[in-house]
Formats: structure tokens, sequence, C-alpha cells
């Protein structure tokens, strides 16, 4: 576990090279977190690698960049390989040799061996840039669920590359004019990325389960999807789906394994427990193969409705194990929130990162690895209204003129939206399932602004593609397919930038790839269903917002019964929380006057935000204000 930079010039011409030296240098500054074990940089002919360290496997060894024995490639990498063992064995038997029992050296070897196929070989989480001599190019890919980030920026001399937006803004003549539509799907959606975009126009972000090959000699650049999740109609997965029972004993099975491979590590590992469902699993199931009880940690505050810290306990107490509780105050928020900003150049997407940031500095006190339940409600269905909406687009009209609202249904949905019809799948989610709506975000933005996005078309038209590529699934399935792309990569984002920001390393066991690959695999029904005919009955005429309201779905119905004896039924049948932090009540009352500051002082004050609407809502401390501070803060410090 890592942080990585480097930069490949084209035309193979090493005289810019020293150029980006300062920038290597700086870089290495700016991630001294990610990796304070050591650091390393490496010069070659059309390129120049840096390397910070977090030690996890063979500490003593596998100090980065590395070579092979002849010195024809070189590699700077960030993750982990769980399975590097049994390709090691697999790469002895062909005739390589290793020096150290680290998995980088495993890593370069597979490329040298099978080139961009070693992909498909690798469990685990990854970026990395290899330098291949032979070919004067660079080879540089990303794991399958984006657990690792990469960012890079094609300069006029080459390609910049590193694991953090900030480390990007170094080098030389980098231009940080924002990106105004990676800007208004962040207002919409909450989400840093937009595509390939990020908030920096010149900063891109590598996508999940996709690699780059930069040629050094013409500066081209070919961008390869490698891995997707299985897209199949309700057709094709009636035909192959095993029954419930046999799927969901399948899945305990994927649990198990994925959680017993993230386990290897030279060094101590604890475990983040939130007291819900997919935490304690990971627990519970840790437990099992752990040569010692895993230290867990809970974040909450004071309030008792903000904190999980009852459930938290009973689940450590059921499995034996010590739980120390992290309590997060507006005072630390307001400290973390600026430091967490400028660690990841861009701005917080959720107010719980700063939980996380304190639950890993606590945690790092013991242990630099941590077990993570991120990933199941993607990749199971946990998330009732966004995951089932598409039950109410299913049965809305699709224009105004067929909209039927005298109906029960019809009646229901104009009450909570204002309208009873969507007109297609883009239109149904941006309306109903994103943190600011459309015209909300109208009334915020600027005339010049709002005239400069094309009232928002970039927007519509990446969606609209989405949902095109994904035209076979079910509506629900369409949903599930949009969190796994977007939502899930953002959240692993938000996990990677927290924890490492602390020196620590996240291990994800849900979003294991063979465990992501079966649960596409399987029907709508097995993981998010009506809890009996009588609730379906129930949920009729009703819109799923109050379908949720009344608790009439089972979410994640898969690992629920996959592991509903073992675990305590208060756990097994709570909702969700995930680390809650009352951010609105603290915007009106301890930190008022700083976020007054932050939005009022920023430059996008006046420029890309209309006054009058920022001042309302400061006034109304509406929850937007998140997005909005959030945006000023990052604008402020770069």
């Amino acid at each position: 576990m890592c942080g990585i930079s480097g930069f490949v010039c084209k035309n193979v011409n090493k005289t810019v090279l020293p150029n980006y030296s300062a920038f290597i240098s700086a870089s290495l500054d700016i991630m001294k977190e990610r990796g304070p074990d050591g650091s390393g940089i490496e010069l070659g002919n059309f390129w120049i690698f840096g390397h910070r360290r977090l030690a996890i496997l063979d500490p003593q060894g596998g100090a980065q960049p590395c070579y092979d024995p002849e010195r024809q490639f070189y590699i700077t990498y960030n993750g982990e390989i769980y399975n590097y063992r049994e390709i090691r064995k697999e790469l002895i038997a062909k005739g390589h040799s290793f020096k150290s029992d680290c998995d980088t050296e495993v890593l370069l070897a597979s490329y040298i061996e099978w080139g961009e196929d070693c992909l498909a070989k690798f469990n685990g989480f990854f970026s990395f840039a290899i330098a291949d001599m032979r070919k004067e190019s660079v080879f540089m890919a990303r794991d399958r669920a984006g657990i690792k980030p990469f960012f890079y920026s094609l300069r006029k001399d080459g390609l910049a590359f590193a694991s953090s937006a900030s480390v990007l803004t170094k080098v030389p003549d980098f231009d940080k004019s924002p990106d105004l539509p990676c800007m208004s799907h962040f207002l919409s959606t909450g989400k840093l990325c937009f595509g390939e975009s990020t908030l920096f126009r010149e900063i891109k972000v590598l996508r999940p389960g996709h690699s780059l090959t930069f040629s050094a000699k013409d500066g081209s650049l070919t961008k390869k999807q490698y891995w997707r999740r299985p897209v199949l109609s309700p057709e094709e997965k009636a035909a192959t789906a095993p029954d419930f029972k046999e799927a969901s004993e399948k899945v305990a099975s994927l649990l198990d394994d994925a959680v017993r491979m993230r386990l290897v590590s030279d060094v101590p590992l604890g475990a983040f427990l939130s007291g819900g469902i997919d935490s304690a699993i990971i627990c519970k199931t840790a437990k099992k193969y752990a040569e010692h009880p895993l230290p867990l940690f809970c974040a909450g505050t004071n309030q008792e409705a903000m904190n999980e810290f009852h459930y938290a306990k009973e689940m450590a107490d059921s499995i034996r194990c010590e739980l120390e509780q992290v309590r997060i105050s507006p005072e630390c928020f307001a400290g973390d929130w600026n430091f967490l900003v400028k660690q990841k150049g861009l701005p917080l997407c959720t107010p719980n990162e700063i939980s996380i940031y304190r639950l890993a500095s606590a945690l790092r006190k013991k242990c630099t690895v941590t077990l993570t339940g991120e990933g199941a409600d993607e990749v199971f269905g946990g998330y009732t209204s966004p995951h089932f909406s598409g039950y109410d687009f299913d049965r809305c009209a699709r224009s105004p003129e067929t909209a039927d609202s005298d109906s029960k249904f019809g009646i229901h949905m104009s009450l909570l939206y204002g309208r009873s019809f969507f007109i297609n799948d883009t239109d149904h989610y941006l309306s109903t399932e994103t943190w600011m709506p459309y015209f909300f975000k109208k009334d915020l933005l600027t005339e010049n602004t709002w005239e400069t996005l094309n009232e928002d078309e970039e927007l519509f038209v990446f969606y609209e593609d989405f949902f095109e590529s994904v035209k076979q699934c079910s509506s629900i399935d369409k949903r599930m397919h949009l969190h796994a792309e977007f939502n899930l990569e953002n959240l692993l984002a938000r996990v990677d930038s927290s924890t490492m920001s602390a020196s620590v390393e996240a291990r994800v066991p849900f979003t294991d790839y063979r465990l992501m690959e079966f649960a596409f695999k399987m029907p709508d029904s097995y993981k998010i269903d009506w809890k009996s005919p009588e609730t379906q009955t129930q949920g009729k005429d009703l819109t799923v917002a109050e379908i949720d309201k009344l608790g009439l779905l089972e979410t994640k119905k898969l690992p629920r019964h996959a592991f509903a004896d073992k675990l305590p039924e208060s756990i097994i049948k709570r909702p969700k929380m995930s680390f809650p932090v009352p951010f609105q009540e603290w915007f009106s009352g301890p930190m008022k006057d700083e976020i007054i500051e932050i939005c009022r002082s920023s430059d996008f004050y006046g420029s890309i935000f209309k006054k009058s609407s920022i001042d309302k809502m400061l006034a109304n401390s509406d929850r937007n204000l998140w997005l909005i501070a959030n945006l000023c803060k990052w604008r402020s410090l770069f």
C-alpha cells in the first residue's frame, strides 16, 4: 500500500525530464501519509517514477520503484495482490526468480510473462505504472472496483500521473481552472468524478477496470476496459441462477474466502465495526481466521441518535473482540475537514469521511491495516429507495399526455415528485435520486454558468448513454448497475483517501470481483424484494419512498440470509446508518460563522453561485450547504 507518481515524456525527449524532477520530489512530500515507511525515485530514459511506501508485506524487502533483473521493466505500484503467492508459484515454474516475498515483484513478473493479460490473474486492489523499455511505453492499470486511485494529466510534453489529485496540481504550468460539467455533476450527485473528468479541467481519472498505455515514441494514449460486471437481462438470469438457498450458501462461501484472503499481512490488522450488518459479517468471518482477536473501532457523536455504539458493542461482545469508541465533535470536524481536502486535492463527498479518518487515526495506534464493510450496498442492493425506485418508474407514465394523475398511485407520485410521469430512466434518476434537484441547481448557478453548461446537457447525455449500455436489464437492475458503476467508485475513493491520510490500508472484502460477478448474475428478488405477499399488496399503489418508510422491503437478502444464523438478530434486522454526522446542526450552530466565511469569501460566490441563493441557504442551514461549502473550501485551498 503506497502512493505513486510519475511522468512519461513523448517523442522519447529525455531533455524534459529534469523539468519534472521537482514535481516528483514534491509529490513524495505531499504523499508522506500514504507511505511513511520509505520513498524512492527512479529516472529512466523516457520516464521518471516516484514512490511512497506503507510496508504491509515483506517490510524489509519490496522497496520501490522496482525493476526486473535485466532492467527492461520498471514499476511503481500501489496496492495488494492477495493471491500473489499462488501466482508466484506459477511464475517460478515458468523460470522466474524472486528476491523478496513481496507482491510487487510478482506483479512485475506477471506483466513480463503475460503482458496486459496479467490483469485477469489478480485478486486484489491496485494502481500501477510499468515502464516497458522494449516498447518505449508505460502501461498503467487500476483494479476492477476502483479501490486504489489513479489520476493523470496530459501535458504538452508527456503524461503525469499520481495517487492523489493534489499531487498533480504541482506539475509545471498546471492550470487550476475548474471543470464546470464535473462541478454540476458533483452538485447533483455528490460524486467527485464525472466519467473520466475531475473537478480540475486538466486532471483525469483512470476508470475502474481500465488500463492505459502511453507511447513515449509518439505520445499516443490507448485506453482499454479489461473488466465489467455481468450485464444480463432478467431472462438470462432466470435461465442460469441457482435457487435462493444455494445462492445464499455461495455468497457465504465467497465472502468467507474474500475475508480470509484479505487477512494476508506482515503487520497488525484491525477492523471498522459500524454496528450494521455489513461490517458485522466481515468481523465475524475475520474472527474465524485471524490468529489473534482483531481490535475493532466504531465512530459516532455524543448524540444517541447519531451513533451506533450500542449495536457495535453488542456485536463486538458476541465475537469477544475489543471495541474502541471514537467520538466526533464539531471542533475536530472543522480541522479534519480542512486537512482531508488538502490531502485529496478534491472536496469531501460525504460528512462521514471525517468519521472514517478519525477511525483510521485511532486504529493506526495499534494496527496498519483495517477491514471495512464498504461495497455491500452497491453489490447486494442495500439502498431501498435508490435501488427499488425502478418500481416507480415501471408503473408511471412516459409523458404528461398519458399520465394518470387521478389514480391512487398517480396521486402519491404527484404529491411526492410534483408529477406522475417520467420520460425515460435518466429523467427519473436525475429528478428523484440525486442530492440537488435540477430546478434547485438552476436557481443556484449564475446565468452565465448555466448558459455555459447549456442547461446541463452534458449531464443528461452522460446518463442517457449509461442507461443505454444496460438497456437489456430490468429497471431495478439498471439502478443497481448505476450505483455499482458510480456510487461505489465514489465511496471507495472516500475510504482510500480518509484511511491513507492516517497511514492505514483499508481492505474491502465485499468488492472481491468473484463476489461482484456472482451478485450481478442473480435475479433482482435475491437482492431486494418484498418481505411477504402481504407487504407487496400493501405497497401496490404507494411510491417507493412510502414503501421504504413503512419497511415493506427486505434489502441485501443474500447476505442477510447467508449469515442469519451467525449474527445477533438485532444486527440482522436493524436499518442502515453508516457513521452518521449531524452536519446541518453543526453548520447552523458551532460552525455557523466558519461556513459563512467559507462560502462568502470564495471567488465562486457571485461568479459560479448566485449570491442571493447562497445567502438564502446560509440563513436556512440548507442541507445543500455541504456541497457548496466543500466546493468553496476546495477552491480556496487550490
